[in-house]
């Protein structure tokens, strides 16, 4: 196999994914795009976020008292920074 050929074999394999992947993407994109006009999934996912940002916050104490002093105050600043976001997005963003 040539040089020219073996490249232009690696470029036709590359659009090949490029296009697969591009496709995939539109269609989970489409999907959740469906999916979050639920009410349900919205409150899932805003439940989940708001667990995520607590989760962080309570692992704090954990992690101060082991002696990570700096990882600790980390995760307290953002699960506040979490929580604060998910707060502020209820109040910009309502959904009427």
């Amino acid at each position: 196999m040539t040089e020219e050929r073996f490249e232009n074999a690696m470029e036709h394999f590359g659009n090949a994914i490029e296009k697969t992947v591009e496709g995939a993407a539109n269609v989970f994109d489409k999907s959740m795009d469906k999916a979050w006009s639920f009410r349900p999934v919205r409150f899932i996912g805003k439940t989940l976020t708001f667990a995520t940002g607590a989760g962080l916050m309570a692992s704090s104490v954990p992690l101060k008292e082991k002696g990570y002093h700096k990882t600790a105050k980390l995760c307290l600043i953002s699960g506040g920074v979490v929580i604060a976001a998910q707060i502020a997005e209820l109040f910009i963003f309502r959904k009427k």
